[in-house]
Parts: structure tokens; C-alpha cells; sequence
């Protein structure tokens, strides 16, 4: 961790709170049930208002699937929970969210084009960064695990439409019903 940290405190960063990265169409934020039934709690919406299949659909066997979930975008493109350039539910946002604009590619830190790079960053502040990217990595790694399980456990039924995450197999519409 306290080389993740150092690699951090190198880049520099730190939050201008312009609400940029939760504008627009390109901000797309994927999210584990887990994650949306914290936000539930958090806002009061239902899974279904906070979270919509991931967008990237894949056709085989009659049947169309994709694979977890991302955020809902109000009709101007941007994140339902931004509020007057402020997140509305900040304490129980996304790993995403929180480690914005890193992410971690195995070991190597890669850094989102964001207006707030290459500022200043107390230690304090990046400790925890580094510790979130590092909870992200393992939250998505076990995310991906178990959801190729559920799909390699349910059989693809022609004419459906599925939406595999780590809790299952989620049939959302039937051709023929």
C-alpha cells in the first residue's frame, strides 16, 4: 500500500469539486448489487431507479445478455445523484466514485484525464486513496469471479433477456410472454 500511495502522491491530486466526472454522457459507473443496495439505503430510490444493465449487450442463442450494472444518468447525461455539482449520497458512493480518477490495472496505477491531477495531496488523503483503490481492486475481482459463475452455472434460454451479476441470473423481459 505505501508504494500505491507514494505513486499516488506523485501524480498529485486533489478534488476542485466541479462535478466534471459525474457529468455527461461519457460517465458511465459501473456498480455491484452490493454497491446499489448501499446506495438504496443511502437515498431511498429502489434498485431499480438506481441501477440499469450495463449497456454492452451480447447475442447468442436467440437469447441477448450482458454482465452487471451501472449507474442511472438523469436526461441531461449525468449522475442521478449529482446535486448543484455535489454528490447527494457521497458517504455510500461507488469504489469508483471514491477512487476517481485512479484505478488500478493489476499493479500499475493508471490515472482518468480529470482538471484536479497534479495538485497537491496531504499524505492522509492519499493513504486512503490507495487503501480504497486496493478495496476496489478486490471488490471487482470478486465481482467478476462470481458473476462467471452464475453464468457458467444458467443455461441461456432462447428469446430472453439476462442480466448476469454475482447474485444470478436476472431475466428481465421474454419475447413471448
Amino acid at each position: 500500500m505505501k508504494d500505491l500511495a507514494e505513486k499516488i502522491s506523485e501524480k498529485g491530486f486533489r478534488c476542485l469539486r466541479c462535478g466534471k466526472c459525474c457529468s455527461g454522457d461519457d460517465n458511465e459507473v459501473m456498480v455491484s448489487p452490493e454497491e446499489v443496495d448501499l446506495l438504496v439505503k443511502a437515498s431511498g430510490l429502489s434498485f431499480d431507479e438506481i441501477a440499469e444493465p450495463y449497456p454492452s449487450w451480447i447475442e447468442e442463442s436467440g437469447a441477448k445478455f450482458t454482465f452487471g450494472w451501472v449507474l442511472k444518468r438523469g436526461e441531461d447525461g449525468n449522475c442521478i445523484f449529482l446535486k448543484e455539482k455535489k454528490c447527494s449520497v457521497y458517504n455510500s458512493r461507488p469504489h469508483i466514485c471514491r477512487t476517481y480518477p485512479f484505478m488500478l490495472d493489476g499493479f500499475d496505477l493508471l490515472t482518468s484525464e480529470c482538471e484536479g491531477v497534479g495538485s497537491c495531496k496531504i499524505s492522509e488523503e492519499t493513504e486512503q486513496t490507495a487503501r480504497d483503490l486496493l478495496a476496489r481492486r478486490d471488490a471487482e475481482d470478486k465481482e467478476f469471479e462470481l458473476t462467471k459463475e452464475q453464468y457458467q452455472k444458467h443455461s441461456i434460454v432462447k428469446d430472453s433477456i439476462i442480466i448476469f451479476d454475482s447474485r444470478g441470473a436476472h431475466r428481465i423481459n421474454n419475447k413471448n410472454d
